[in-house]
């Protein structure tokens, strides 16, 4: 048997939540911009007659927004690019898990195999 052994547990990861996860994140930021977008079309609209001090708050406060808007937006999109870099790394992962343990399995058939041809000889008086 080899003197050593590998990871016989497989990752525990939930491909399919991380996979729902991300696809939901993005939407969700595809869904603001695009709010985002509806909303400042309505305000550029009350932006051509409006003028004064409201205006001006108006407009700080729409500015705000639309960062706000921006920066979560941004988040969310890193958040589902964090998502898919961690199942990638965990189906990376499983990968090299299942390769060691075919080489794990490689390396006793071979040792076996050794043990049998030296039985035979010894049997045979080699």
């Amino acid at each position: 048997m080899p003197n050593w052994q590998p990871n016989w547990n497989n990752v525990c990861w939930d491909w399919h939540a991380a996979k729902a996860a991300s696809h939901a994140l993005r939407n969700m930021a595809n869904r603001l911009e695009i709010l985002t977008q509806e909303r400042l079309a309505v305000a550029r609209e009350a932006q051509r007659e409006w003028r004064g001090r409201y205006r001006e708050e108006f407009d700080q406060k729409l500015q705000i927004l639309l960062k706000d808007s921006a920066n979560l937006a941004a988040r969310m999109r890193d958040a589902a690019a964090r998502i898919d870099q961690a199942s990638a790394r965990a189906w990376e992962e499983q990968k090299n898990r299942e390769r060691e343990r075919e080489r794990w399995y490689r390396e006793k058939e071979e040792e076996e195999r050794r043990r049998r041809e030296e039985e035979e000889r010894r049997r045979h008086g080699r």
